[in-house]
Order: structure tokens, then C-alpha cells, then sequence
């Protein structure tokens, strides 16, 4: 009883590193980064979801694999790639009191990012030039749901970095550190996730699935 009138009585969030409660100004670097992995654990588990949803699909007997890699997607792992790396650079920089870099490094991860945007748009039409459109099978809808998907999560990233990027004042390196290196954590998430995505949709075949499931026991169609 005792524990639970402190509960009520306290206005800090216990689960919060800071004790920071929402409303009670902007947020401290740790309630931040705890928000972030939240988030990034929440958005983890809907891509596991789908993964599983794809794997146990893809042994009916309508499933037609997706035809070659087209090149556009290489062109867009190495964008994310090189996204992540200079928002990771611009927050290191931040951290050594290099400003103007830090906000360069910033800019130019968020340009490279609305590029692979840009290079999924051009993948999709290249995919749609060669008769694969969301209606062509349950490949081909899980090809554009699952790449749209993580190229709205691209988006929303992007929007949060150039509000980061918007804000940054003058001589306020630490804070400008601290957010740059969030956008980073966020897109080394986006990365690890892409890299399944595009493993999932080009490496997994219908017979692999059954091999690795005999392997372990699991009876499939």
C-alpha cells in the first residue's frame, strides 16, 4: 500500500533513466535514447511478423519467386549504407566540437536517404516494367508492401533529422551530438533491417524453407 500511494504521490517516471515525466519540458538525452529503442524494438518485431508471415506462405503452391535482383536495389543498400555512415561521422564530429562538419555530415545523410527513397521509386517502376505489380502474386505483394514499408520508416527518420538539423543553434555542440547520434542508432536499425528485407525477398527459396524446417523437426506443406 505504501509503495503504491509513492506511485501515485511521485510525478517522475520511474522507468525513465531521468526521472523525466512527459510535458515537464524537452527530454533528457537518456529518456531519449530509451524512447528510441523502444521504438526501434517495436518496428523490429512488425518486419519479424511480416518475415513469418512470408516464410509460412511461401510454401503454397502458387508462389512464383521474384525474378533477378534488379540493379536499382544494389544502388539503394549502398545509399542507406553511406546515409547511415555520414549521420554517424556528423555525430562524432559534433562530439569533437566540429559543428559546421557535424551539420554537413547531417545534411548529406539526409540527402542520400531521400535518394534511396528515390531509388526504391525506381526500383518498384523497373520491378512493374517486367510484369511484377502488386496484383502479380503473393511474392510480388509482399516485394512492394514490405520495401514500401521500410521506406516509410526511411521517411518518418527523415523528418525527424531535419527537425534535428533545423534546431541546431550555435555553440550547442552537446545537444546537436546527441541527436545526430540517435538519428544514427535509427539508421543503423534502418540498415540491419533493409539487409533482411532484401535477404528475405531475394535469398529465401521455397525449398530452402523446407530443408531448413526438415532440419529442425517442422512439418511443412
Amino acid at each position: 500500500m505504501k509503495m503504491r500511494l509513492l506511485w501515485y504521490c511521485d510525478p517522475r517516471c520511474p522507468f525513465q533513466p531521468d526521472g523525466y515525466w512527459p510535458g515537464s519540458g524537452p527530454a533528457p538525452y537518456g529518456t531519449r535514447e530509451v524512447g528510441l529503442w523502444t521504438f526501434i524494438g517495436v518496428v523490429c518485431m512488425l518486419f519479424a511478423l511480416f518475415g513469418a508471415a512470408y516464410l509460412m506462405r511461401i510454401g503454397y503452391e502458387d508462389w512464383r519467386l521474384l525474378p533477378p535482383v534488379p540493379w536499382q536495389l544494389w544502388l539503394s543498400t549502398a545509399l542507406l549504407g553511406a546515409a547511415d555512415a555520414a549521420l554517424l561521422f556528423g555525430a562524432r564530429a559534433a562530439q569533437r566540437r566540429c559543428p559546421r562538419r557535424a551539420r554537413r555530415l547531417g545534411v548529406l545523410g539526409w540527402g542520400l536517404s531521400a535518394t534511396f527513397v528515390a531509388s526504391q521509386s525506381w526500383a518498384w517502376a523497373a520491378m512493374a516494367a517486367q510484369r511484377v505489380d502488386i496484383t502479380a502474386g503473393p511474392a510480388a505483394g509482399f516485394f512492394y508492401m514490405l520495401t514500401g514499408l521500410h521506406a516509410v520508416h526511411v521517411m518518418g527518420g527523415m523528418v525527424a533529422a531535419a527537425w534535428v538539423l533545423a534546431r541546431a543553434r550555435q555553440g550547442d555542440d552537446v545537444r546537436l551530438g546527441q541527436a545526430l547520434s540517435l538519428c544514427a542508432r535509427y539508421w543503423h536499425a534502418l540498415l540491419v533491417l533493409w539487409c533482411a528485407v532484401f535477404g528475405l525477398l531475394f535469398g529465401m527459396t521455397p525449398e530452402l524453407v523446407r530443408d531448413v524446417c526438415a532440419a529442425v523437426g517442422i512439418t511443412v506443406r
